[in-house]
């Protein structure tokens, strides 16, 4: 192999991304270091994606190699362990991003926290105050915690809950999967708010659905490396 091939950028869709995680198509050697997952870290990366920031790269390692991998990413499967590849990819750099995003999306399981969901809800009536707004994320986007008001018990997120009901605050990644479903509860509000077309709140959530369709990832691939280089 010339050095030519050793080292190729390339980059993907975020969303195509996750789902080839999902159909296995990634490993992460046991030799990486165990993800640290904080909610706080999490909004911020989806606040850089909201307002189209590049991500640092992902480092994938092509091999022919079969490693002793780890079996799980925030709870999910994603290595077939009796499957033999004439090529695999291990995520080197990127872990800490790749968790973050998956279980944001598809929900899981994350270590230290039984019971918690980390699967990330956005808030559609949130407004940036600038361009360079650095705040706003903190309200926009939010987890189950946030909004649950147990009945009326936890008197914050009592008008959080009454936006949840009202289809005003929405799981991210139905907005990737069932956009018509979220839209519609807004177009038909009984009150009719919301059934103009250019209305803030449905505006928002078609920016939503631009960036999950349009956000691409950069790749670093090296490939012709062996594990001590590694």
């Amino acid at each position: 192999m010339t050095y030519t091939d050793r080292i190729f950028p390339t980059n993907k869709g975020l969303t195509t991304y996750l789902d080839e995680l999902l159909n296995k198509n990634y490993q992460i050697p046991t030799f990486q270091r165990e993800v640290v997952w904080e909610k706080e870290n999490v909004k911020k990366l989806w606040d850089s994606i909201y307002k189209f920031y590049p991500l640092g790269s992902v480092l994938i390692w092509k091999t022919d190699l079969k490693l002793q991998n780890h079996r799980q990413v925030g709870g999910h499967q994603i290595t077939d362990p009796n499957f033999a590849r004439t090529e695999y990819q291990y995520i080197l750099d990127g872990q800490q991003r790749t968790t973050s995003l998956l279980t944001s999306l598809y929900g899981g399981r994350i270590e230290n926290r039984p019971g918690f969901d980390p699967t990330i809800y956005v808030d559609l009536t949130v407004k940036s105050d600038n361009e360079t707004d650095d705040e706003s994320y903190r309200s926009r986007f939010l987890f189950w915690d946030e909004i649950d008001d147990r009945n009326g018990e936890i008197k914050q997120n009592v008008p959080k809950r009454k936006r949840y009901d009202a289809g005003l605050i929405v799981k991210l990644i139905d907005i990737k999967n069932n956009f018509g479903s979220v839209e519609r509860p807004l177009v038909e509000s009984p009150d009719g708010d919301y059934k103009d077309y250019d209305h803030p709140a449905r505006q928002e959530l078609r920016r939503l659905k631009e960036i999950l369709d349009n956000y691409r990832i950069s790749f670093i691939e090296v490939k012709g490396i062996q594990v001590a280089e590694v």
